[in-house]
């Protein structure tokens, strides 16, 4: 399955996944929407309203995990921090989350640009599940 990932212009994700600081990004778990499994390919947006795909990668890995008793969200997103790179504002709002889904990446690459049709694109909300480019392109 392919996905489209939006990024935190504000943060600089799309250079540190280029640069290969960052090579894992969090995502809130919702049992309802489209699974991400190794072997999947990320599709990169910078921001919602630069619709060019530029940055492509391999999904390695997927780890859930929950804010329990247990298990403290906090402390897993600063033991993996190297690999997250958060900002404060994002390792914030992150942490005080009740189920993460942790998505791990490979390969991070530039791409011909494709472009993304914004009226192709019904949920602006979360990541996007697509099997063709034919789905959010002309």
């Amino acid at each position: 399955m392919n996905h489209l990932v939006f990024l935190d212009p504000h943060a600089g994700e799309l250079e540190k996944i280029l640069s290969g600081v960052k090579c894992m990004l969090v995502r809130e778990f919702d049992p309802a929407a489209n699974p991400v499994s190794p072997g999947d390919s990320l599709y990169f947006l910078r921001h919602k309203d630069e619709l060019d795909l530029r940055v492509a990668a391999t999904v390695v890995q997927v780890l859930f995990i929950t804010n329990t008793l247990d298990e403290d969200l906090s402390h897993t997103l600063k033991e993996l921090q190297p690999r997250l790179q958060l900002t404060e504002e994002q390792y914030n709002t992150w942490a005080n989350k009740a189920q993460l889904m942790l998505v791990e990446f490979e390969c991070a690459h530039k791409i011909d640009v494709i472009h993304v049709e914004a009226n192709k694109i019904t949920d602006w909300s979360g990541w996007i599940a697509f099997e063709t480019f034919s789905l959010i392109t002309q």
